[in-house]
């Protein structure tokens, strides 16, 4: 029997900081398709408006791109309803909420996720993204709407 560690549970969704668990989130809908991805555009549209919406989806798709393509290894989530965290998504969580707190804490998280020659790119993604989030309106409706009904 293979063991994803990746995929341990590590905590609880509602014990994360709110932007921990917002990264979280978004992670699991943007990797659900196309449901999900519009659970997430409606919660940016919120936040952002229409135009800022889609830059910062952009971005956000940019940076698991990257992250997909250049990990050292699979990146493990668990399903967009699951209560508990995954080890690979707290560390994705705590990086990007990093990336705006402590560049160089962000680079050595990113560093073990990534290639290194990647890794500072990551880090300005996520920074970049991280500051949209705090600059933004507060969590919106439609991310609190799914978040109950994951519940």
């Amino acid at each position: 029997m293979r063991v994803d560690r990746g995929a341990s549970a590590v905590g609880q969704l509602d014990l994360l900081p709110e932007s921990e668990a917002w990264w979280v989130r978004a992670l699991r809908l943007w990797c659900d398709g196309e449901g999900g991805q519009a659970v997430l555009r409606d919660d940016l549209r919120h936040r952002f408006g229409e135009q800022g919406a889609a830059t910062v989806f952009a971005r956000f798709t940019d940076l698991l791109s990257l992250i997909f393509h250049h990990a050292r290894r699979p990146l493990m989530r668990h399903g967009v309803a699951c209560t508990c965290v995954g080890a690979d998504e707290a560390v994705f969580a705590l990086f990007c909420s990093q990336a705006v707190q402590d560049r160089e804490e962000a680079m050595m998280i990113a560093c073990l996720m990534l290639r290194a020659d990647v890794a500072p790119i990551a880090v300005s993604l996520a920074q970049t993204l991280g500051l949209d989030l705090q600059r933004a309106a507060p969590v919106a409706p439609t991310m609190v709407a799914a978040r109950r009904r994951l519940n």
